[in-house]
């Protein structure tokens, strides 16, 4: 890992929600304790097992959380972007990490110790508060991301996969290849190009090429979803 001592013009935890409502003051002090990095692609960040003694900022790139089972065979946790933070489900519960965290494209991180965070907590009562429902969604989230690797039809866990990734990206395009759906997806390529297209084909969503697609009707996807 290479150092990166700045965050530009912006800080990186001014569009980050759990870190945008602080005052601009102890955002700067956290930025200024924080250690800046950047790594290349397909760079290992974290090991499963690594102390969970931090949270990560992607400042520009993307990452991916993952786990090996016993064979070998890779499961994509989760696909992670610019603007996206790493670890702070684990903030509260656990004191090691029970995943891996590699490097999809080269990436630029700021990472923030516990030990500043909570400092930070204790003299902001305010944002105390707003900070633990935060990390209480993302618990949420994530446990909904596990319920979705469950569901046994392979339509509905695309479709909610779509719909999580839409709603996180604001409605923006969602920027993967089949074959990292398919690995967060825990579902054959060929089964998620077939169900990227027959989707297509029924207008719900719009495919930019080979690494992009457009939810264009969200409502019919949610009907997909809870079908019986």
């Amino acid at each position: 890992m290479e150092n990166y001592c700045n965050c530009g013009r912006e800080l990186c935890t001014s569009k980050i929600d759990l870190f945008k409502k602080l005052p601009l003051d102890i955002q700067k002090e956290i930025v200024i304790q924080a250690e800046h990095f950047q790594v290349d692609r397909n760079e290992t960040i974290v090991n499963e097992g690594d102390l969970a003694d931090f949270i990560l900022v992607i400042r520009e790139g993307k990452l991916k959380c993952n786990h090996y089972d016993f064979d070998g065979k890779e499961y994509i946790l989760d696909i992670l972007i610019t603007g996206d933070t790493v670890g702070e489900e684990l903030f509260m519960q656990k004191s090691h990490f029970d995943y891996n965290v590699i490097a999809i494209t080269a990436s630029k991180l700021c990472k923030i110790s516990k030990t500043q965070l909570l400092s930070v907590l204790r003299e902001n009562g305010d944002w105390a508060l707003s900070f633990i429902d935060l990390l209480s969604q993302k618990l949420n989230n994530a446990n909904e991301r596990i319920r979705m690797l469950m569901e046994a039809n392979g339509l509905r866990r695309v479709v909610a996969f779509l719909l999580d990734r839409d709603e996180r990206l604001s409605g923006k395009a969602i920027s993967l290849s089949v074959d990292e759906i398919a690995g967060s997806t825990n579902l054959r390529r060929e089964t998620v190009s077939r169900k990227l297209n027959e989707l297509q084909k029924r207008q719900l969503i719009e495919r930019l090429g080979q690494k992009q697609i457009k939810v264009i009707d969200r409502d019919k996807l949610l009907e997909i979803f809870y079908e019986s």
